[in-house]
């Protein structure tokens, strides 16, 4: 006995109408993203275009996926919506990204400039993690003891 398997993708006359044509294409396009994501290939949460995963300076991963041309515009509203301890957090894996793959500096203040860079914002130290003290009750050297120091992307 030979049984066909049916699929929601198969097209079944009995279905002709504009609302099922339509529900079949969004069913279709789920699908062309599924096998995309199989080939390594995801999307920004916020323009939504699509990025080779095998370039991992393409999207910060913070459970999410932002691709670099939208992290201005996302962490500025993103950022709003965090909790201090939450927001250290994706801070540092923020700066650590933006240093790795886009050639962000550690400035201690403000650019002079703002022309000059394509994005920047202010993180927590990570060295003396905001308290603006070293150790033994010097003032940190990486943020001058005002526990904030500035992540910047050159143009």
């Amino acid at each position: 006995m030979h049984r066909e398997l049916t699929t929601n993708s198969q097209h079944n006359p009995a279905n002709d109408s504009p609302f099922h044509d339509v529900e079949r294409m969004e069913q279709d396009v789920r699908d062309i993203i599924d096998a995309l994501a199989l080939l390594g290939v995801k999307r920004c949460i916020r323009c939504r275009k699509f990025f080779q995963m095998s370039e991992p300076g393409n999207l910060f991963d913070f459970g999410q996926l932002v691709c670099f041309g939208c992290i201005p515009d996302w962490w500025s509203s993103y950022s709003k919506q965090l909790n201090s301890t939450n927001r250290e957090e994706v801070e540092r894996k923020l700066s650590s990204w933006l240093r790795k793959y886009h050639r962000a500096e550690l400035v201690r203040e403000a650019p002079a400039t703002l022309e000059s860079t394509e994005f920047q914002i202010v993180t927590t130290c990570g060295e003396c993690r905001g308290s603006g003290k070293i150790l033994d009750g010097q003032r940190c050297r990486f943020c001058n003891g005002l526990g904030t120091v500035w992540i910047v992307v050159p143009k």
